[in-house]
């Protein structure tokens, strides 16, 4: 069975051998720009009624062909694939030929979508990661400093900076994370009074419930989960919002009209964060050491008045300081790194998804590394007045 198609265009398709196992499409004239979408249209329309077959084009007739028609080659290569139909050449001319391999078609008709990539072996991995790794170094490094430098000039001029949008940022960063700062704060002081009250209880110890709690939740575990909080919210948000902008080219569009992205963008969310979190910091404490003294009082038969006493006695101001001083740094880190991750976004809104991830992963990262680092200056520096 065979038939022919032509028109008005330079080209004809004419369907030869079609077998149970075979389409066999001769394709003759002029493939270019003028004709390639009815070009296209046609041989797609012969391939989709024709699944699970052997497409074989012969180009032995093709006297003009130009970059439209491998576009179309490759469409019609798309579809054979979906179909789970082969696509083969034949007759090609050696000029068209030139061409095709000139632009990697056979790799690309060779590659599958659907089959596994080969495996790179261990030394390109790690030279992958080690590279990958180095990008990120330089990367972060250079955000930094122009964050810096930004940062610099809006506090060398504060009447140039629009504090509107900050009063927002500090809003969303601030007051809109205090229920779920609230509930897991005092969750945690209870649970910490909790674990204790089973040891204490043997020695008849069961004040100092007070002294654990308090100074845990004070240099620890408050500042530290306060800012896991913050990071989930704002450091993914503040890359989700950066990263579409950047898939939208909208900071492109800030360039073109002379708006530093850096003081426009990075700058507010770096004071709103590392102002918002120590305020967080200190109402956690206050919601966690209060959890504590509920568990206190109704399994340790403890008072709230003896309570609140020993917590007065053990806990100085600068244990509260230091997990001040913590905070601060945390609302920092958690800014950059999400403002970062979204200026890196390349592409499409899936990789604005896995920006978010790695902002919130980086961040969970860099607080723990950053919290041993001052457990380790508060322990071993024990004269300087913290």
């Amino acid at each position: 069975m065979s038939g022919e198609h032509a028109g008005s265009q330079d080209f004809a398709i004419k369907v030869d051998e079609k077998t149970f196992d075979r389409l066999y499409l001769r394709l003759s004239g002029k493939i270019s720009m003028q004709n390639a979408e009815l070009v296209r249209e046609e041989l797609v329309a012969q391939v989709r009624s024709q699944p699970l077959k052997n497409v074989v084009i012969d180009l032995g007739a093709v006297e003009y062909f130009d970059s439209a028609g491998a576009a179309v080659l490759m469409e019609v290569q798309s579809v054979c694939r979906q179909l789970d139909n082969s696509l083969k050449l034949e007759h090609v001319p050696k000029r068209i030929q030139t061409f095709l391999d000139l632009i990697g078609f056979e790799e690309y008709q060779t590659a599958s979508i659907l089959g596994p990539r080969p495996a790179p072996s261990l030394l390109t991995q790690i030279g992958d990661g080690a590279l990958k790794f180095y990008n990120n170094a330089v990367d972060i490094l250079t955000f930094i400093g122009a964050a810096v430098v930004a940062s610099a000039q809006d506090l060398a001029r504060p009447r140039q900076v629009k504090w509107d949008p900050l009063w927002k940022l500090i809003e969303r960063s601030g007051s809109d994370a205090i229920p779920i700062v609230t509930i897991l704060n005092f969750l945690q002081g209870a649970i910490l009074a909790f674990q204790a009250a089973i040891q204490l209880r043997k020695f008849g110890a069961n004040i100092f419930v007070a002294d654990l709690v308090s100074v845990s939740i004070c240099l620890e575990m408050g500042p530290l989960l306060t800012a896991l909080i913050v990071s989930g919210r704002s450091g993914a948000a503040y890359a989700a919002q950066i990263g579409t902008m950047q898939v939208n080219e909208e900071i492109d569009a800030l360039r073109i009209m002379a708006i530093d992205p850096i003081r426009y963008l990075v700058v507010p969310r770096i004071i709103a964060v590392a102002f918002v979190l120590p305020c967080l910091t200190l109402f956690a404490d206050l919601v966690g050491v209060v959890g504590g003294c509920i568990v206190a009082v109704v399994s340790l038969d403890l008072t709230p008045l003896s309570y609140f006493n020993q917590v007065h006695k053990i806990l100085e101001v600068s244990d509260v300081v230091k997990g001040l001083v913590k905070s601060f740094t945390f609302g920092i880190e958690i800014a950059m790194i999400g403002c970062l991750r979204g200026f890196q976004v390349r592409g499409g809104a899936e990789n604005v998804g896995r920006a978010t991830t790695s902002a919130v992963v980086t961040c969970i990262f860099l607080l723990t590394v950053t919290d041993a680092f001052f457990a380790a200056l508060f322990h071993y520096l024990p004269g300087v007045p913290w």
